[in-house]
């Protein structure tokens, strides 16, 4: 599918359920508003969802809630919505569970992993974009939609945390042009950036100090783990905080290749009570960890990707097993 083909589609739609992926990111959330934005100057009608709340971090530079437009499962299975829409969405899998079951229903996806497994009835697929949210300004650009400054910050936030503050590979000229346009609505890019890069809470520093104790190398050092268990974090004071943020720290250490963040989720609403483990894999000059994370199920880019682990509730230290199966394949690929 080509652009003007994406066009065209996005002409037919109303109604619209806009999906964003499980525990969602700027991009994620960035190309949603970006897209709702784009609908309701259309004259058309679209809702945000993601299966579970926007952090609070997120919500800070966003300008968002934590549950988006407040859709439920209900309103979903009361048909209120004529088209689904997933953005920056991969996977079945990244819909999350309570989200899953309408796999079938997704009419288009707007994504550029290129491990998308093409699981909508339609994709627009562009491996090239540093995020989904210059995706979302070309969609915008070839409707002749004239960007405000809400729209320029959704989708500046988008791109400039999925291209590291345009510090990764993925970043082409195209890339700085599209900032460049988007900073040209006069939208406080400056803030943004300050939020988003340099205003940490004290939580948000021991979330860091935990990290950095936590810290395990491997593989005369081109390996670096962290492993936080939600007994460790309980341990710290640290129960109800966010893991997210520290994904990055194994890959600046120097010598370091492949950095990985292995991080066990609260499940204490789920059912069965099985133990989940949360893997962020990065890279920085040569290892593809998004064919590590396919190993294990999951997916995403050469320079960053993750995978799921489950395990049951009395296994004995899970997190030490994952850790080492992880280390195994990395080391395979190095």
């Amino acid at each position: 599918m080509n652009l003007h083909e994406l066009k065209e589609i996005i002409l037919t739609l109303d109604n619209v359920l806009i999906i964003s992926h499980v525990n969602p990111d700027p991009d994620t959330l960035g190309s949603a508003l970006g897209l709702k934005w784009i609908l309701s100057k259309l004259n058309k009608k679209a809702r945000i969802i993601c299966a579970n709340e926007v952090n609070e971090r997120i919500c800070g530079f966003l300008e968002i809630e934590s549950t988006l437009d407040g859709v439920t499962a209900e309103d979903i299975e009361q048909g209120s919505f004529s088209h689904i829409v997933c953005v920056d969405v991969a996977a079945e899998a990244m819909l999350g569970k309570s989200l899953e079951m309408y796999k079938d229903k997704v009419d288009l996806v707007i994504d550029h992993h290129y491990t998308n497994t093409l699981f909508a009835h339609n994709t627009y697929l562009d491996e090239k974009a540093s995020a989904t949210g210059e995706i979302i300004y070309e969609l915008a650009e070839s409707l002749a939609l004239e960007p405000d400054r809400d729209f320029a910050k959704y989708v500046y936030c988008s791109i400039i945390c999925d291209s590291g503050s345009f510090r990764f590979a993925s970043t082409t000229p195209k890339t700085m042009r599209i900032a460049a346009r988007l900073m040209e609505t006069g939208f406080d890019f400056a803030k943004v950036n300050r939020l988003i890069f340099e205003n940490k809470s004290l939580e948000q520093i021991a979330v860091e100090r935990l990290a950095y104790n936590s810290l395990k190398f491997y593989c005369d050092g081109k390996i670096a783990v962290i492993n936080i268990t939600l007994d460790a974090k309980k341990e710290a004071g640290l129960e109800e905080s966010d893991i997210d943020g520290v994904s990055g720290i194994p890959r600046i250490i120097a010598g370091v290749e492949v950095g990985v963040l292995i991080k066990e989720t609260d499940t204490s609403k789920l059912e069965d009570k099985n133990r989940q483990f949360r893997i962020s894999l990065r890279s920085n000059e040569y290892a593809n960890v998004a064919e590590i994370a396919a190993h294990f199920g999951g997916g995403g880019h050469k320079r960053a990707a993750g995978c799921r682990f489950t395990a049951e509730a009395d296994l004995a230290n899970p997190a030490e097993y994952i850790e080492q199966a992880l280390v195994k394949q990395i080391e395979q690929v190095l």
